[in-house]
């Protein structure tokens, strides 16, 4: 029953790209398997040969960058209300400042919320905000988004944008495609990160609507397929601060056996994922548990 409580949460839009791992934190870069007894399939040969270890979300290897360097739109996928995709999003921005001159970061929020937001704000003008000072109801306006944007806006290379801004006769995700478009022609040969629900990076669409992913990769005017990377969120247990259709709550989900934790012990991973399996995204981030991220306590006046 828990399972398909998880999945309701999908469908109101949170989105989940659910594969579930074993705890333990390896000091070295070497990914090493559970049982090296057992025959491995294919697709887990894949994933001991190509998973790229993670020590720190927020500190990205190298080795993350190498990965990612030929990519020109980069889609990381969450859970609303969780910490760890929020966390990676501002490692992986930074580490791109690293080697490039910029990187633009694309949120899923509405521009008009953000309104009067200028460099160097400190955490309790960030509160103030129109998009913090709203009632959270589906865990993006959190402590991990919050944190997120404050710690960007010190990085004078982070451009940060905001992508959930609505086109008259378009849905949401051909309102937020346009947007990256736009952003892409603006600030050209500049990454484009952005972080949106999982269900909105998909290649394919999922229930009946085209998503980011799908008008993104028709778009051969605009962009090139091959440069274009969607990364899912996925993880073994843990705790949400989101809307599973009964209104906003701390959800838990208990821990399953799926092929990350049986093949591999570490705790965090990217995978770039076997061609054949890349119809919805490309690659996965794999963090053994998802935290909820906190509420935002609003300052008393």
């Amino acid at each position: 029953m828990k399972n398909i409580l998880h999945l309701l949460i999908i469908l109101i839009g949170l989105t989940s790209c659910r594969d579930f791992p074993n705890k333990q934190t390896v000091p070295d870069e070497t990914l090493n398997s559970i049982d090296n007894s057992v025959e491995l399939t294919k697709e887990q040969k894949d994933l001991k040969k190509n998973a790229i270890p993670i020590q720190n979300l927020s500190k990205l290897s190298d080795k993350i960058y190498d990965e990612i360097a030929n990519y020109e739109i980069i889609m990381i996928g969450e859970m609303h209300g969780t910490n760890e995709p929020a966390e990676f999003a501002y490692g992986l921005c930074n580490l791109i400042t690293k080697s490039e001159k910029n990187v633009v970061l694309a949120l899923e929020i509405r521009s008009s919320q953000m309104n009067n937001l200028s460099d160097e704000m400190s955490i309790t003008q960030l509160k103030e905000l129109d998009f913090f000072r709203r009632e959270n109801f589906d865990g993006r306006n959190g402590v991990s988004m919050l944190n997120l944007i404050y710690k960007s806006n010190q990085n004078e290379r982070i451009i940060l944008k905001f992508i959930d801004n609505p086109y008259p006769s378009s849905t949401r995700d051909s309102s937020m495609y346009r947007e990256i478009r736009n952003i892409h022609n603006k600030y050209p040969n500049t990454k484009i990160v952005t972080l949106t629900g999982n269900v909105h990076n998909s290649f394919i669409p999922l229930f009946d609507k085209v998503r980011i992913g799908g008008y993104l990769v028709k778009d051969t005017v605009n962009f090139d397929s091959k440069k274009i990377m969607s990364i899912n969120h996925v993880y073994s247990e843990g705790t949400m601060f989101n809307n599973d259709g009964t209104g906003i709550k701390i959800s838990t989900i208990e821990r399953e056996d799926n092929i990350y934790n049986t093949t591999l012990s570490h705790d965090m991973f990217l995978y770039k994922k076997l061609p054949e399996e890349q119809n919805r995204c490309t690659h996965i981030l794999y963090t053994d548990k998802v935290t909820a991220s906190g509420k935002i306590e609003k300052d008393d006046k």
